[in-house]
């Protein structure tokens, strides 16, 4: 990988700078955000670091950073996305109207950022709409505030997919799949490409989804991977297949130790301890399974 190339891998996975007031005023690059890791300094730090002073009104806060403030000259970045009354669509949008209004922590309070949210939101989309704006911004920040595991060094290309996989984890953990999926797809996706061009990468093999989760990997988080891999549908499937076959193998053993006991029972002749096979097999094996069953027991 060149000098361009890891210099923006650095940018993708690095913690996210502190952002001069300056940088407000220009609407956010569309292909990635300040914000982009999901795990920027806690807002609460830089809030504390503030003299105390009374909480300001939502519309003058605005008015303020519109006119004195570090948005000053710009407009409201993004989208709220499409409010339908009901439901609001995951939207990459919104993300960026939230990583415009983030940079003004250290002007405004967290308590007071949040309010300000709400205000705009209930403008534009009514009451509704702003309750399910805000429970998205809670989430947001909620992922700007984990503290992540694994930390991106460029001198170990070869943690960079752990790295990745982190924070595509805790993303759609904190911000559900919907909403991390509208949010960091073409983020994720253009990462995924850069770390494939590595050359500790080259020919290396897509993880055969097909197979059980990998030794020290909970079956949960396992699924997890699989639905940002394959998406929800595909993953299910997977899921209920292994479920089921999980299920038929308790089955296989309880029915081998089962007729292993019956084949010993000393009170029962060996025409006996047949039928009671048999019988066993046709209360717990229904139709096909009953003939698959017999096969593999040796019957």
């Amino acid at each position: 990988m060149g000098v361009a190339g890891v210099a923006g891998l650095l940018f993708l996975l690095a913690p996210s700078p502190a952002v001069p007031p300056s940088a407000a005023h220009r609407s956010a690059d569309p292909g990635w955000s300040l914000l982009a890791l999901g795990g920027a300094e806690n807002p609460q730090a830089n809030a504390a670091q503030q003299a105390p002073r009374p909480s300001v009104a939502p519309e003058d806060l605005w008015h303020t950073l519109l006119t004195e403030g570090s948005l000053r000259g710009a407009e409201l970045d993004g989208a709220w996305g499409a409010w339908d009354g009901q439901r609001l669509m995951p939207h990459a949008d919104l993300r960026r109207r939230f990583d415009q209004l983030l940079t003004t922590l250290g002007e405004t309070r967290p308590d007071e950022l949040r309010q300000l949210v709400a205000w705009l939101a209930e403008r534009d989309l009514g009451a509704p709409g702003a309750q399910a704006v805000l429970e998205v911004w809670d989430r947001y920040l909620k992922l700007q505030q984990h503290a992540f595991r694994e930390t991106m060094d460029l001198n170990r290309p070869e943690r960079w997919a752990s790295v990745l996989q982190e924070r595509q984890l805790v993303r759609r953990d904190v911000l559900g799949m919907a909403w991390a999926d509208a949010f960091y797809r073409e983020e994720e996706a253009a990462l995924r490409q850069r770390l494939d061009r590595t050359p500790e990468n080259q020919g290396a093999a897509e993880p055969a989804w097909t197979a059980a989760a990998p030794a020290g990997l909970e079956p949960q988080a396992w699924h997890r991977e699989r639905v940002a891999a394959l998406g929800q549908e595909a993953a299910d499937r997977l899921q209920a297949e292994e479920r089921a076959q999980a299920d038929w193998e308790q089955r296989l053993t309880t029915a081998r130790s089962t007729i292993e006991r019956l084949s010993r029972a000393p009170e029962l002749s060996p025409g006996q301890r047949q039928e009671a096979v048999q019988n066993w097999l046709n209360q717990h094996f229904q139709g096909s399974e009953r003939l698959r069953a017999s096969a593999l027991l040796g019957l």
